[in-house]
């Protein structure tokens, strides 16, 4: 009996041991986390599974009970409110994201003219109540005082990737995107981008946090560990981020 008993213990385990890493990633990171997750995978041999969506959606099902292990939003505020209400711990910011604005046609003063010149056509943003790059987006038209000519002609994604996709399609003439999205973006000839100022609207800091009743404590740490490390970073300045507190 007791040599069954231990059987069954080294048995479970052994499965908790193979238990996937789980990911809650929002989708401006989703390509990054992808290869940033073949190398952290490759160098451990920790399996990882990823759900992702808008910041604001993936907030809203971990407060619902959703099994993640790692939160990787896209701003710093829904992860800040996780850590308050008790539910995640380790608050750091691992990557500031850049706005771009990519059109699909270049208008002949520069695609930096484009918003100010348009009276016909879409725009495509993220929705800004649940993505913090749509926050950005409408902060920036706001800002620069491009809100009025632009509100009603507004295609608003329910994340950055959706938004991304609408330009992709042709839906929207243009679009305030994630510079690590437009990078993905199909080419299209005669189109162009602009990244704009950082003090043109909030920083988007993107922050992790690891959630409290994860089961899986090995396996978050060594990503932790991962996604400070100097190949971790070189992936993430490649895609397109500036550099967060991580690099400290």
């Amino acid at each position: 009996m007791r040599r069954l008993l231990g059987v069954c213990l080294l048995g479970w385990a052994m499965v908790s041991a193979a238990e996937p890493l789980r990911l809650a990633v929002a989708s401006n990171f989703v390509t990054t986390v992808q290869e940033l997750t073949q190398a952290f995978s490759e160098t451990t041999g920790h399996a990882v599974l990823i759900s992702s969506g808008s910041t604001g959606q993936l907030y809203a099902q971990i407060k619902q009970g959703a099994p993640h292990d790692v939160f990787l939003a896209a701003d710093l505020k829904r992860p800040q409110w996780l850590v308050d209400e008790g539910l995640a711990v380790g608050l750091e910011v691992y990557a500031i994201g850049t706005l771009q604005l990519y059109v699909r046609e270049a208008p002949e003063g520069g695609c930096e003219t484009w918003l100010s010149s348009q009276s016909e056509g879409f725009l495509a943003v993220a929705n800004p109540a649940l993505a913090p790059y749509g926050h950005a987006a409408q902060a920036f038209l706001q800002n620069q005082g491009h809100w009025s000519r632009w509100q009603e002609r507004l295609v608003m994604g329910e994340n950055i990737a959706q938004a991304s996709h609408f330009v992709a399609s042709g839906a929207a003439a243009a679009g305030l995107l994630a510079a690590a999205t437009v990078r993905l973006m199909p080419p299209v000839q005669g189109s162009c981008q602009w990244t704009l100022p950082p003090q043109s609207h909030p920083p988007i800091e993107q922050a992790v946090v690891t959630l409290k009743r994860s089961q899986n404590p090995e396996a978050v740490a060594a990503f932790r560990r991962f996604l400070r490390s100097k190949p971790a970073l070189e992936i993430i300045r490649a895609h397109g981020y500036r550099s967060g507190a991580l690099d400290a």
